[in-house]
């Protein structure tokens, strides 16, 4: 190998081929640089490499006052660079099993709600009865039973004794039976019955109203008496002891006398009795009349002393509230069996009814709203299935999606 370098001809091929490759080195070494930031080639259409186009800085200089706007050529359009807007990805189809796709109604229109203000109570307007006698009526009538004051429990019994017409129309009727009951206590030498009358026609018919009963003495020449009207029947005192307040009298002073008898002492709290047989039968004596003093007293004013209205005394029945015939009914039904008038009736029939509504209002107003919370839960329950559903997927759901392509500005 080293001989055959060492002959002239192939030294001189190796020569050459050095001084070929020193020469190609520096023409590249002497060739201008492409700079790192210059725009790529372009093919044309004919396969040539050309440059692209670009903008052309004008050369120009301006003085001052001059237009400094720089003309741009049919080579210096500029093309606008606008970003393409990302465009979201397509909705991921699910499927239910069985292979079949899910499908979703539309949406459920909103339920109509009409709001209307709540109905204005009207005052209540009595109406004026049309069958009637104004209040202030005397009644004549008369006792069927005795009445004492000894023993109030018995029902005062009467029958009215005359007709009694208003506006040339019968109110009550001549024979028409009245009950009452008479009041506790007495007044001198009457009774007092006041309260709530009930008048009960011949046909069962009932009627109550307020009244109250008067005194009625006619004199043997056809005139009244002074105390005729006057509250309270008038009847007889009987008295069952006639010597009760000498008996009474008699007790309290026999106690004096023997409280005054015993023998007495000076202490430092004044006289107090001696102890002794003598002081405890006169303080024994003393106690006893002061008993029997005492029950003569309460027996007084009991029975012993007492006023009884016999039967067949004619009184005065005074009404105090207006007298409506009609609204006499069996057993006093249509009165509930109290004094009542018509407006009075009429005025509880409206309360009732009021509240009646206002009850089914407020009845309504909660069952609107337990089934607007009812359909309200529905509906988020309905929501959470479905969230469910998509988060969870049961066996045999399966989850296509369509294919998305991207694409690059």
């Amino acid at each position: 190998m080293l001989q055959k370098l060492q002959k002239p001809g192939v030294q001189m091929a190796l020569l050459l081929v050095v001084v070929l490759i020193a020469g190609v080195a520096f023409y590249l070494s002497k060739r201008t640089a492409q700079p790192v930031n210059s725009p790529p080639q372009v093919e044309n259409k004919k396969g040539e490499v050309v440059a692209p186009e670009t903008l052309k800085l004008e050369d120009k200089k301006v003085t001052l006052g001059e237009d400094r706007t720089a003309r741009i050529g049919s080579d210096q359009q500029v093309e606008r660079f606008v970003i393409p807007t990302a465009k979201p990805p397509p909705p991921t189809l699910v499927s239910t099993s069985g292979g079949k796709k899910q499908e979703q109604g539309p949406p459920p229109y909103p339920k109509l709600v009409h709001v209307s203000s709540p109905p204005v109570a009207q005052p209540f307007e009595p109406a004026e009865p049309t069958f009637f006698a104004p209040r202030g009526m005397l009644i004549k009538a008369a006792l069927v039973i005795t009445v004492d004051s000894s023993s109030l429990e018995t029902p005062v019994l009467a029958l009215t004794t005359e007709d009694v017409y208003w506006n040339r129309r019968l109110i009550i009727p001549a024979g028409t039976q009245v009950l009452a009951q008479a009041a506790q206590g007495r007044t001198r030498d009457r009774i007092a019955v006041t309260g709530a009358y009930t008048f009960i026609w011949a046909d069962g018919r009932e009627y109550n109203i307020n009244c109250v009963a008067l005194d009625h003495e006619r004199l043997s020449d056809g005139t009244y008496a002074l105390t005729d009207g006057s509250a309270g029947i008038r009847g007889q005192i009987v008295q069952n002891d006639q010597y009760a307040e000498l008996k009474i009298l008699v007790a309290e002073a026999l106690q004096g006398i023997l409280n005054n008898n015993q023998q007495q002492f000076q202490s430092i709290y004044g006289l107090v009795p001696q102890n002794n047989s003598r002081n405890a039968a006169l303080g024994g004596g003393a106690q006893a009349a002061s008993a029997y003093s005492g029950l003569l007293t309460q027996r007084l004013a009991a029975d012993l002393d007492f006023v009884r209205v016999p039967a067949g005394t004619q009184f005065y029945i005074f009404t105090k509230d207006v007298f409506e015939p009609d609204l006499a009914s069996v057993a006093g039904l249509r009165q509930g069996g109290k004094a009542a008038a018509s407006w009075q009736l009429a005025e509880e029939t409206y309360a009732r009814a009021q509240a009646q509504a206002a009850t089914a209002s407020e009845q309504g107003t909660k069952d609107a709203e337990a089934t607007r919370k009812a359909e309200e839960q529905k509906r988020t329950a309905e929501r959470a299935a479905r969230v469910s559903s998509l988060i969870n997927p049961g066996t045999g759901t399966t989850t296509a999606a369509s294919p998305t392509s991207s694409t690059t500005p």
